[in-house]
């Protein structure tokens, strides 16, 4: 009994070790590197994009922040100009209402004072009024008599 019962297995092995090691060098080397390379790219794109959402979330809360501060102030400025425009009205009503009472009271004043003269002027037409109307009613001159 022979050990290598067939010579052909030699050259087979040689072949298959000559065959592993060309594929090896050739084919699963390349491969290697290539899903080596792919799986570090892939890795750092990975990397590179939680970065970019973690500053695009910064970058809203900064903007939300900014808003919030923005609508805050406008908030206290239109306040702020309410209360500068109520304050005017009030100080512009009340300065009407003063110069609208000094009006009406000098036009009371003035009132008086001609209802005053005019009531003077009556009496002192009355007596000639009641003179010549009893004069005409009575056909003959009637004088005033002084009391």
């Amino acid at each position: 009994m022979d050990i290598f019962p067939n010579w052909t297995v030699l050259p087979i092995l040689i072949f298959l070790l000559t065959l592993m090691f060309v594929l090896r060098r050739t084919f699963f080397d390349p491969l290697g590197s290539t899903l080596n390379e792919r799986h570090h790219r892939i890795e750092g794109a990975r990397k590179e994009a939680e970065e970019i959402r973690k500053a695009s979330q910064d970058r809203i809360a900064e903007y939300d922040r900014r808003m919030k501060d923005a609508r805050r102030e406008s908030g206290l400025q239109i306040a702020k100009v309410k209360n500068e425009a109520v304050e005017q009205r009030t100080k512009l009503i009340a300065e009407k209402r003063t110069e609208s009472e000094k009006m009406l009271s000098e036009a009371r004043a003035d009132i008086q004072k001609r209802t005053a003269e005019a009531s003077k002027e009556l009496q002192q037409q009355s007596s000639s009024f009641a003179a010549k109307i009893a004069s005409r009613i009575l056909k003959r001159p009637v004088g005033r008599t002084s009391a």
